[in-house]
């Protein structure tokens, strides 16, 4: 009976895949468990089949099987939920147990399922299988797996093993006398911890033992071999062990000799703070030294892209896989992963293999520079960057480079002013865009002037664009390099055509204003002496008239003629005060009192009170002392004269002095017919007079009182009288430094 037959045969169900997780075997047993034929599944991916019989939202299958992988030792669990192939819910225990090559790296895999309540074998069992595989010992001979079956007395009679323990310089019959115990062949310094871990699996649950520890042979070399064996209890207290063990001394010796490689290179790296690891062939991280995990924790017997990279795949730029794939001696990648606090971290990755002595690769040397702050300072560069081209993009205003004349860099705004385009512009002469060659000579030597002298040169010139348009430019520049012009010049440029056509315009405008204001200023001249003396004369003559006449209807004439001049005058007059207030920007103030003011101004008014029976009540707590320039009376003037007007005969006139904290209101109501709410916003205006029937005036006492009160900061207004009927006009000072 050959191997093949055992497993065949097999009560248990057994299964075996290839490194690639294909399945190689599948024996009747699991055939039965599953439903389905070995012809059905071979060659098919192992686990989407297993997963098929896992009890649906179970996912300890898939987690048995990636930490199998992980850790390269068998793994094991006990009830497990299947759904077998009659549909029954039953529990399985299984055991996953790796395969590695003469290397150590992942070569396979060989899984075990038993139902839970069924530890033995069938009938004769696994042990008369195993027993009767001697008639085969000739297969056997040749093949690194030694097939035994161990009591579980005092050091481990062996009851059989197969006849490839010559292999080991023993014969089988000697095993079989008693010559020899399991653990007379075990090493020395290995059979303390193997007996402990032995009598702790056999207080467990579970029915599958597998360990690595050494062996003697006859000539005393040391085997390291890997053991997998079944558990099997006889009577209440009595064990007996049946299994395998594997050679495995060629992949400790690998093992071996990477330590040593790794405890050397470890010495060197931790000094420089650089993290090193040795990545095996499927991936897995073989050994790290301590700044590795400091970075990020528990690594070892872990795959390299979960640990570091929080992946489920290979990287796509892996260093690791370039030297395995590729052969490289040298690889280097930059790669982002994330450390043992969750924080991302940025590392440079350098790859070289570790080969055996007939040069193939084995592993991979991988070293980890941190260089997050480099690559964040990389980062906020490039987003700088990026910023500032935003910033030269949208700018309102052409900015370039030159240097030597020659344009290097040009923004979008540079190239419509210039009417090119950047591909055009880059690389040519600034010479293109003159006509002449001593104004583009001009042109730079001022600017290196300016440079020179205030590190800034700035230049108002004419330049063509690409379609023949000569523009009026605005220059200035200055070195990207202080003192240095020969390593380059930055330079803005803005259009000022329409600036330097409305300044020509401006200029145009302003002279005729000038020409028109001297026209204005002879015209003042003009009402003042020239027309204001005629009618002094009429007046004079008027009156010597007056007095000689006696006929009635000559002098009603003669009083036409004295009210229509007396408006003339007062009109001449006014326009002068006007023009002369308007040409005024600021006055000269002396502290006055505003009472004391106003109370002359009264005076003056006597005659024109008294004609129309009019009273003047003022009311004031007392002086109001003001910064104000002597012009104030010829508002009060006006006020007065405005309600004497516009007032009834026989009524008053109330003036009063309001002072709140810096300021002064001073009120003139009368009793006139008052002012509509649509008339209120322009009486103030020049020659707006609302249509009073009979009242006399010349359109401009407002006026002036509104310019006036400008000209000392102050407000003005009018509004309803409160007593019932008329107008109340006012004006406020307010207190300023003489």
């Amino acid at each position: 009976m050959t191997v093949q037959d055992v497993v065949q045969n097999a009560p248990a169900g057994i299964f075996i895949a290839d490194k690639n997780d294909d399945l190689t075997a599948f024996n009747r047993s699991m055939e039965s468990i599953t439903g389905l034929l070995a012809d059905e599944v071979m060659g098919r991916d192992m686990l989407p089949v297993l997963r098929d019989m896992v009890q649906e939202g179970d996912p300890g299958l898939d987690e048995l099987f990636r930490e199998t992988k992980r850790s390269l030792s068998r793994v094991s669990r006990q009830d497990v939920p299947l759904i077998t192939a009659d549909g029954e819910l039953e529990y399985h225990s299984i055991s996953l147990v790796p395969l590695v090559d003469k290397r150590g790296n992942y070569d396979g895999m060989i899984g075990y399922v038993q139902k839970t309540c069924d530890h033995g074998f069938s009938e004769k069992g696994l042990l008369d299988k195993i027993a009767n595989a001697r008639k085969k010992a000739s297969i056997l001979m040749y093949i690194p797996v030694i097939v035994f079956r161990l009591s579980s007395e005092s050091g481990w009679p062996v009851l059989f093993v197969s006849e490839n323990i010559s292999q080991l310089g023993y014969s089988k019959e000697e095993f079989g006398s008693g010559a020899f115990r399991y653990i007379d062949i075990v090493h020395p310094d290995d059979r303390g911890k193997l007996v402990s871990d032995v009598s702790r699996f056999e207080r467990t649950d579970e029915v599958y033992f597998s360990g690595d520890y050494r062996l003697l042979s006859r000539s005393g070399d040391t085997i390291w071999v890997n053991e997998f064996s079944l558990l099997k209890k006889e009577g209440d207290m009595t064990y007996r062990h049946e299994g395998i063990i594997i050679d495995i001394t060629e992949r400790k010796r690998a093992e071996t000799f990477l330590k040593a490689e790794h405890e050397g290179l470890d010495k060197i790296a931790s000094g420089m703070g650089v993290g090193l690891a040795v990545i095996s062939r499927d991936f897995r991280t073989v050994w790290a030294n301590d700044v590795l995990k400091e970075i990020f924790g528990d690594v070892e017997n872990r795959l390299c892209y979960e640990v570091y990279n929080k992946r489920q795949a290979i990287c796509e730029k892996c260093a690791v896989k370039a030297v395995f794939e590729d052969r490289l001696d040298r690889s280097v990648t930059e790669q982002h992963g994330i450390d043992r606090e969750g924080k991302p971290i940025w590392s440079q990755i350098v790859a070289t293999p570790l080969k055996d002595n007939d040069g193939n690769i084995t592993a991979a040397m991988e070293a980890v520079v941190p260089i997050t702050e480099r690559k964040q300072r990389e980062i906020d560069l490039k987003e700088s960057k990026a910023r500032i081209e935003s910033i030269l993009r949208s700018a309102p205003v052409g900015i370039g480079v030159i240097r030597n004349s020659i344009l290097e860099e040009v923004n979008d705004r540079c190239c419509e002013i210039l009417g090119y385009s950047r591909e055009e512009l880059i690389g040519q002469s600034t010479r293109m865009f003159f006509e002449m060659e001593t104004e583009h000579n001009d042109v730079g030597s001022i600017l290196r002037s300016g440079i020179k002298k205030h590190s800034v040169g700035t230049v108002e010139t004419r330049a063509k664009r690409k379609d023949g348009c000569i523009i009026d430019l605005l220059i200035s520049a200055t070195p990207i390099y202080p003192g240095e012009t020969s390593k380059g010049i930055s330079f803005t440029i803005m259009d000022i055509t329409e600036t330097k056509r409305n300044e020509k315009e401006i200029q145009k405008h302003t002279l005729e204003l000038e020409q028109l204001d001297h026209l204005k200023d002879l015209f003042s001249d003009i009402i003042r002496h020239d027309l204001l003396n005629p009618a002094g004369t009429i007046k004079g003559y008027a009156e010597i008239l007056e007095d000689l006449e006696e006929d009635a209807e000559k002098l009603h004439l003669l009083h036409m003629i004295q009210d229509s001049n007396k408006r003339l005058i007062d009109l001449i007059e006014n326009a002068s005060k006007y023009e002369k207030l308007n040409s005024l920007d600021e006055l000269d103030y002396l502290e006055s009192d505003l009472v004391g003011i106003f109370e002359n101004v009264i005076m003056e008014f006597e005659q024109p009170l008294k004609e129309k029976n009019i009273r003047v009540v003022l009311s004031s707590d007392g002086p109001c002392v003001y910064a104000v320039n002597p012009l104030v009376s010829e508002v009060f003037a006006n006020l007065l004269s405005n309600a004497i007007k516009y007032g009834p005969e026989g009524e008053k006139i109330s003036i009063a002095f309001h002072e709140h904290e810096n300021t002064c209101k001073v009120t003139v109501a009368d009793q006139g017919d008052g002012i509509p709410d649509d008339d209120k916003s322009f009486v103030f205006d020049r020659f707006k007079r609302l249509d009073k029937k009979g009242v006399k005036g010349t359109g401009l006492g407002l006026a002036i009182v509104k310019r006036i009160m400008e000209l000392h900061g102050g407000n003005y207004g009018v509004e309803n009288n409160p007593e019932g009927k008329g107008s109340v006009f006012w004006v406020t000072f307010r207190k300023v430094p003489v």
